[in-house]
């Protein structure tokens, strides 16, 4: 009967894994201690490929027959896409800084190896902060360790203060050693009400928000976008770009060019709220051999903007 029980438990939270955080999950629906929900949601995610058997489950989803694939490329992406648990430490840093930035500082990030804990230099008011960035399962505890760590490296940056900002929660020895150090903590749920901030603030200033003008030509215009402060543009190899959205993983455009100055291939990268393959997205352009097929170039331009906007 427990077994029955149990993989009744597992079957709903591979239904609401995505949208779910686990230890509270599973505090509330077995009734049981923090500490005793947060062993069994180790256990659980040591032992059961919970991420990839929900993607999976939703992946099977979008099969079902659709039209207009237009249309359905251009949806706003879902919330899943900005899942901070799916980004890697470098990409959760990358995050940060749009984050920061929103919030009207400037942003420094040290480079990857040597950064002597510290992360991001971040500079508002004259006043420079050295931040740790700590993407951490949600279910783990960041340790003192690091506090003590993030406050060293402050000096080697010329700051007059430090901050870590998690993805979890931190040990009760960590908040002890920060209060005592003079260090802000942010855990996943300040780091939440932070990016709930930024999102309001965007929504409510979206329509000044606008996309650089065309350029002559569709190459220019598309490299152009990344003075918006928005998006990325990755050179890649063999004349192909990825356009990256800070904060998503996923690239959300990609194209290729041919000569100097022409776009061959322009895909749209996300589609029905979800990342595709370069071949799997909807091709606003694409060429053979012998054509070049599509909108002709200003016109192309002004589409690509049209499916962006949905990323602001």
């Amino acid at each position: 009967m427990e077994n029955v029980k149990f993989n009744g438990l597992l079957g709903e939270i591979l239904d609401r894994y995505g949208n779910i955080d686990l230890v509270q999950f599973l505090e509330k629906r077995l009734d049981i201690p923090e500490y005793k929900a947060k062993a069994l949601a180790e256990r659980i995610e040591g032992n059961f490929n919970l991420k990839t058997a929900y993607e999976l489950k939703e992946k099977s989803q979008e099969l079902r027959p659709r039209g207009n694939e237009e249309k359905e490329a251009a949806k706003p992406a879902g919330i899943n896409i900005y899942a901070l648990d799916n980004l890697s430490g470098r990409e959760f840093e990358y995050f940060l800084k749009w984050l920061f930035e929103g919030m009207g500082y400037s942003v420094q990030l040290t480079k990857i190896t040597a950064d002597s804990g510290v992360d991001l230099v971040v500079n508002r008011d004259n006043e420079k902060i050295a931040v740790q960035a700590k993407r951490y399962k949600r279910t783990m505890k960041i340790s003192n360790n690091v506090i003590l760590k993030t406050h060293g490296g402050k000096d080697i940056y010329g700051c007059s203060k430090s901050m870590v900002v998690a993805t979890s929660y931190f040990t009760e020895q960590a908040v002890k050693d920060a209060k005592k150090l003079n260090i802000e903590l942010w855990d996943r749920d300040t780091l939440s009400a932070k990016i709930d901030g930024i999102n309001e603030k965007v929504k409510e200033s979206q329509e000044e928000v606008h996309f650089p003008k065309y350029k002559g030509s569709l190459l220019k215009s598309l490299l152009g976008l990344e003075n918006m402060g928005i998006f990325v543009v990755e050179r890649k190899d063999n004349g192909k770009y990825d356009i990256h959205r800070h904060g998503i993983r996923y690239p959300v455009l990609s194209f290729q060019t041919r000569g100097l100055n022409t776009v061959t291939r322009c895909v749209f990268r996300i589609k029905n709220n979800r990342p595709v393959g370069e071949y799997e997205g909807y091709a606003l352009i694409r060429s053979d051999r012998h054509f070049r097929y599509g909108p002709h170039e200003e016109q192309a331009y002004q589409k690509v903007v049209e499916y962006l906007r949905q990323f602001l």
